[in-house]
């Protein structure tokens, strides 16, 4: 499944580079981004790596009684919803910083980037998930995706309406707490899954428009 993924957004990258034009550059540099997106990312590394930290979100987990109970997973769908209502609100005519073209080969790049990373950082830092199936909870994948949705929004509607961006960030945030309310991650993946979106979406902007 995620060989196909992957293939399918090599696909769509470079099927949009053909409707690539030049565009104003400069206001779609990262700036303070990258920072952010390496701050939550180190964070979250440095609460899983080191003992003293992850037993404190253990004991936390543990105090509220999150493994006994009923589990919702509307995350499994709504991680996907900041991402495509980037491209709904272009077709719906919002204006955007981007065509429809463009913005799925920067989301396709970005995306590319981001399950590399992802993939790459499970099998280095090989943490147990909350629900104890499996050595891969650090960082979450599904909070991942849903914040490079709503960073995608907010680099190509934040400037005109702001109000996306407060509810493309909302709804990803939402998601990271779906995963640990569903014991499938701790926050310390959280924030890991979020570092890596906002990291992996400014290293596309950064590419395609330097």
């Amino acid at each position: 499944m995620k060989k196909t993924l992957t293939i399918f957004l090599l696909l769509l990258s470079l099927t949009a580079q053909a409707q690539w034009d030049t565009v104003g550059r400069a206001h779609l540099r990262p700036k303070t981004a990258p920072l952010v997106g390496a701050a939550l990312f180190s964070t979250g590394a440095l609460i899983s790596i080191r003992p003293e930290f992850h037993d404190r979100e253990v004991s936390i987990y543990n105090h509220l009684g999150l493994a006994d109970v009923t589990k919702l997973h509307f995350d499994d769908y709504l991680q996907f919803a900041p991402a495509l209502a980037a491209f709904a609100l272009n077709l719906a005519g919002l204006e955007s910083e981007h065509n429809f073209g463009q913005m799925t080969l920067l989301t396709g790049t970005s995306a590319l980037i981001g399950m590399a990373a992802i993939e790459s950082a499970k099998l280095f830092y090989h943490v147990q998930r909350p629900d104890g199936r499996g050595y891969s909870s650090f960082p979450s994948g599904h909070t991942y995706l849903a914040f490079l949705g709503a960073e995608i929004l907010r680099r190509e509607y934040g400037k005109r309406y702001p109000w996306i961006t407060y509810a493309g960030y909302g709804v990803a945030a939402l998601v990271g707490i779906m995963r640990m309310y569903n014991s499938r991650h701790w926050f310390s993946d959280v924030l890991g899954g979020a570092g890596v979106a906002i990291l992996s979406v400014s290293a596309s902007y950064y590419l395609w428009n330097k």
